[in-house]
């Protein structure tokens, strides 16, 4: 897709993970970082063309690690969030050389931090979490650079909790969904979408959207909030029928729900972002994995997000959008890969970029009704493996291999779309992740009815 600037989207050479690159952070049109499903942080530093893999989450308490955001405040200050409860915040001092984990978080902290904003070297908001068992939803900050947190609950406005966004130390959005107060153990078919807004740090806040609430289906929420200039915004609405996003010419005093009318009918979208106040796109994990369908799929919009169109070229699994300039000079977005909104693609050979697979032996998704084989090849001298899988919001599900020094060679293992109790659950999306020694591959699944 091309606009008046002769801009488009292209793949940079990160690392292709089949499930998700979940989300990115650039400092400026060069140097950003990257968090994927593999459990990786990820830097380039020329735009694309190169990253280099900086960390790699360790196995804690025999649980693996899944990030989930990442903010810079300064080219060396930067903080990664996970949705796994054991070592929920990371942070770095040093471009991301070294991560820190962080320690002093108080006890009552987001289960799960899904979203950050890093307003300068000071203040960090955090929000979380985005199951509704994690009761309560929560929020937190820092003002003095993460000496020291604050807390809070709300459960009075949110069920569920995902982005925020702050313009300043007091002025800012969180964006979730919440459920009737008189549901005892919520679901995500319970909420409705909220847009919170504050102007005091956080002490007190409003809900945007309350007055169109009753044009809100039962089973959508908040994702992703995008602002495009002070006064336009977008927020993704999550929903597994119903493709639809919320918009804001006002500053957030009012906000609209449009519905994403593309031919392929895309639905269950994460992330949004506009280049100008018509040219824009959503993208998430798609309408279904049916044969013949395109999966994780992408819409775009020229006249504001009034009309769609199919847009897969764009990329696949979009989770968030960057953009540099006005206009629009330059972009980045997070899905399979790193994806960059440019007038040229990168420079690296594609050879560089397909790299072959070292583990596993299917890079593409994979359905499934009762049981599905996981098949991977093992070299020699391997001192430990695992496979672990998520849901597609990073609820830790099952360990399904736990194996020291295992025989080299071919491997297969079935899962038989069990939790770790025992449990059958709903059908959905779910997340694999081998891990061999210090090497991680990631794939996406999906369990059908």
């Amino acid at each position: 897709m091309t606009n008046s600037t002769n801009l488009q989207w292209f793949p940079t050479n990160a690392p292709i993970a089949s499930s998700r690159t979940d989300d990115i952070w650039f400092i400026d049109p060069m140097v950003g970082w990257a968090v994927n499903s593999n459990g990786q942080i990820i830097k380039t530093t020329d735009g694309g063309d190169t990253w280099k893999i900086q960390f790699q989450t360790p196995i804690v308490n025999r649980r693996p690690i899944y990030l989930r955001c990442v903010g810079f405040s300064t080219p060396l200050n930067g903080w990664v969030g996970t949705v796994s409860k054991e070592q929920r915040l990371y942070h770095t001092t040093d471009a991301g050389e070294t991560w820190a984990i962080v320690e002093n978080l108080p006890e009552n902290a987001p289960v799960k931090i899904c979203g950050l904003s890093i307003v300068n070297e000071s203040v960090v908001y955090a929000s979380g979490t985005n199951d509704p068992a994690d009761i309560p939803a929560r929020m937190m900050k820092t003002v003095d650079g993460g000496e020291t947190w604050t807390v809070w609950d709300m459960s009075e406005y949110a069920t569920i909790l995902i982005d925020n966004y702050f313009i300043n130390e007091d002025f800012g959005w969180v964006v979730g969904g919440k459920a009737d107060n008189n549901i005892p153990k919520p679901t995500r078919d319970d909420v409705i979408p909220v847009v919170l807004y504050t102007e005091d740090g956080g002490k007190t806040w409003v809900n945007q959207v309350a007055d169109i609430s009753s044009s809100f289906p039962l089973g959508e929420w908040g994702w992703k909030i995008f602002f495009l200039n002070e006064n336009i915004g977008f927020v993704s609405l999550e929903n597994f029928t119903k493709g639809a996003i919320l918009k804001t010419i006002d500053g957030g005093q009012t906000w609209k729900r449009l519905r994403i009318n593309d031919d392929q009918e895309n639905v269950n979208l994460e992330g949004v972002g506009f280049a100008d106040e018509n040219l824009g796109w959503v993208g998430g994990w798609g309408y279904d994995f049916l044969e013949g369908n395109p999966t994780g799929i992408s819409s775009q919009t020229n006249d504001g997000g009034q009309n769609w169109e199919d847009a897969n070229q764009i990329g696949q699994f979009i989770n968030r959008f960057r953009f540099f300039g006005n206009p629009v000079t330059v972009g980045y977005a997070s899905g399979k890969t790193v994806y960059k909104y440019s007038a040229a693609p990168v420079t690296a050979p594609l050879v560089e970029r397909v790299a072959p697979l070292s583990f596993l032996t299917t890079n593409a998704p994979a359905q499934f009704e009762k049981s599905v084989n996981i098949e991977y090849t093992l070299p020699e001298n391997v001192k430990k493996v695992r496979i672990d899988i998520w849901n597609q919001f990073g609820a830790y599900v099952r360990q399904l291999v736990d194996e020291s020094n295992p025989i080299a060679g071919q491997k297969s293992v079935a899962w038989d779309g069990k939790n770790d109790a025992g449990e059958f659950l709903p059908p959905g999306i779910f997340i694999y992740r081998l891990t061999v020694d210090s090497n991680a591959e990631s794939r996406v699944i999906r369990l059908k009815a």
